[in-house]
């Protein structure tokens, strides 16, 4: 091999375009929220290099709910869903680790600026109404 510099900033981020994607959650750290609260950081990839963040923090109304959702896109994707107890603890997170998903991406403005965040994991179901639905209005 002939050595040639990378051209390329490894450090650079690229963004989901706003939609529906086929991604991998590629690591789950489990820490808190700025208010103390326990909370999984979901690091997510998509297959053309793109990544993002999606944070699920426990200990309200929600949680579970979004745990759920979570769980079953990735049981759509073809995983069987072990009988553990789901919640803010290791396994969970271990578990969570390498699963494919669908994800839905929307765009937003923070400080100012145009971000690019997961609005919510999809269902496949969720998954085929909404690309059937773009495939219509596109036609």
């Amino acid at each position: 091999m002939k050595y040639k510099k990378p051209d390329k900033n490894r450090e650079e981020k690229i963004p989901f375009a706003p939609g529906i994607h086929e991604a991998v959650i590629e690591k789950v750290v489990m820490q808190k929220s700025k208010k103390g609260a326990d909370m999984f950081m979901i690091f997510v990839s998509g297959t053309k290099g793109e990544s993002s963040l999606s944070f699920l923090t426990f200990g309200n109304d929600f949680a579970e709910e979004n745990l759920g959702y979570i769980l079953s896109s990735i049981e759509d994707n073809g995983y069987e869903i072990p009988d553990i107890d789901f919640d803010y603890n290791k396994e969970t997170a271990d578990f969570l680790t390498g699963k494919e998903v669908y994800i839905k991406v929307k765009e937003g403005e923070y400080n100012g600026e145009i971000q690019y965040s997961i609005d919510r994991f999809l269902s496949q179901e969720e998954y085929d109404t909404i690309i059937d639905t773009e495939e219509l209005s596109a036609e």
